[in-house]
């Protein structure tokens, strides 16, 4: 039996209208699942559920959060690399992200962060859409007898004080690389009191055991408006709204400094840019609802941001953390 070339090219048209590709059908199955390098509770998985839960609304699928904390957020963020690059698994990562990257060079990074970083975060993940921003300020303890920048850091260089103490979450956390930024852009003596996370330094901040820290501003507020902490300077770019009579870093007298910390959704490399630019609509549209603010509570702002601003803001943190890592971590 003879086939002409009109037949074929009529099953071929055939074949592409009755199987299109996976890539069209997505999402095609259930569910989506988001890694979450954090354990449960924390402002990481509370923020990833309120952005989970209003976007899969609209996309009229289940979304699954799936908590791996572990190793500096290592653990989890390999799971998303090594899973298969369909769009149905989706990863949370955050300003650690940049700095793994970046003390993955170190001859002891393993010893630091608990683990070897064993994929790369600049060729191992596309970014999805941006999920919240931390933003920061620097707070005391009321004994302390400093109520601005200057104050602070004049106080530091006391021969009697023999520095500050500053309480961080261990040595290359992101809030060890904001000391060390502070310490380098005021010349400020601030001694690193390392912690496991933020309420057991925040408990001997407000118990007087150490002098000075940086908070998120959402968890700070409280105890800022209970007389229990002495807000100094905000380290963004701008006032908060939260704190609108605090001066930021720059106003302060020490221009050069904005930072926050932030968290964002990624995908393993190779998903299809349909899918990553399909969930990233729905997911910035979720943290664009007016009741995400009230949602996300304290965990942070809604931070709705594009692929392509994403990767550019890792690549200059890796660059801006790594200088900071060179010259403290040995």
């Amino acid at each position: 039996m003879t086939i002409t070339r009109r037949a074929l090219c009529t099953l071929a048209a055939l074949g592409l209208a009755a199987s299109p590709t996976w890539a069209q059908e997505w999402p095609a199955k259930q569910p989506i699942r988001i890694i979450v390098p954090y354990p449960a509770g924390g402002n990481a998985d509370s923020a990833a559920r309120a952005v989970a839960e209003a976007a899969s609304a609209n996309l009229k699928q289940t979304i699954i959060i799936d908590n791996r904390p572990g190793a500096s957020s290592i653990i989890g963020t390999e799971a998303v690399a090594r899973a298969p690059a369909d769009g149905y698994t989706i990863g949370v990562v955050s300003d650690s992200h940049a700095i793994n990257h970046a003390m993955a060079k170190l001859p002891k990074a393993a010893d630091v962060l608990g683990a070897k970083v064993p994929y790369d975060a600049l060729k191992d993940f596309v970014p999805v859409s941006g999920m919240i921003i931390v933003p920061l300020v620097l707070v005391v303890n009321p004994k302390v007898p400093a109520r601005t920048m200057k104050e602070l850091v004049q106080l530091s260089k006391d021969s009697k004080s023999s520095g500050l103490n500053f309480g961080t979450m261990g040595t290359g956390s992101p809030w060890f690389i904001h000391m060390h930024q502070l310490r380098g852009l005021t010349k400020g003596e601030f001694v690193d009191v390392p912690y496991k996370g933020l309420a057991p330094a925040a408990t001997d901040l407000l118990a007087g055991q150490i002098d000075t820290m940086v908070m998120p501003v959402h968890y700070a507020q409280q105890y800022i408006k209970a007389g229990k902490l002495v807000p100094i300077a905000t380290l963004g770019a701008q006032r908060h709204p939260l704190l609108p009579d605090v001066p930021t870093v720059a106003e302060s007298g020490y221009p050069g400094l904005a930072i926050s910390n932030y968290l964002f959704f990624v995908a393993p490399a190779g998903t299809p840019p349909s899918i990553v630019e399909k969930l990233g609509r729905e997911f910035n549209a979720a943290l664009k609802q007016p009741a995400m603010k009230d949602k996300l509570g304290i965990s942070g702002d809604p931070y709705p941001a594009e692929s392509a601003e994403l990767a550019a803001r890792v690549r200059r943190d890796i660059e801006t953390y790594g200088a900071v890592i060179q010259t403290t971590i040995k």
